[in-house]
């Protein structure tokens, strides 16, 4: 049996680990459990009714200063309840008008340089 944090999400069966494909170092269990953090609503993960940043309800809002407030400051917020160890250094707001993606032209990227400070880990999230 391997050694591993926590199983990869999504689920992939892999004999080599156990039963399913691990996370094998720190950093790539920290990014998977940021990802979690961001990506989950709140009320939607059992037990822990506040978790979860939500990006999904900030869906159909219009971009503005105040959007990318609400966001940084949930982002913030969430980071400081949940995932203590981690530092966010910095959230960057990339605004993409008239580049066509499967016929939608406006979207908005989230890039997060975060950091861990107890491990000397830094690394970068983008949601698109």
């Amino acid at each position: 049996m391997a050694f591993g944090y926590s199983a990869v999400l999504p689920l992939q069966k892999d004999d080599a680990d156990g039963f399913y494909v691990l996370t094998k170092t720190i950093a790539q269990n920290v990014k998977q459990n940021f990802k979690n953090l961001l990506l989950t609503a709140p009320g939607e993960r059992v037990m822990l009714p506040n978790f979860g940043v939500g990006l999904r309800e900030f869906l159909f809002r219009n971009n503005s200063f105040e959007l990318q407030n609400d966001i940084s400051d949930r982002v913030n917020s969430q980071v400081k309840t949940y995932m203590p160890f981690l530092d966010v250094d910095e959230i960057e707001f990339l605004e993409e008008k008239g580049i066509a993606i499967k016929n939608f032209k406006n979207t908005l990227s989230i890039k997060i340089f975060y950091s861990v400070p107890s491990t000397g880990l830094s690394d970068m999230i983008t949601i698109i």
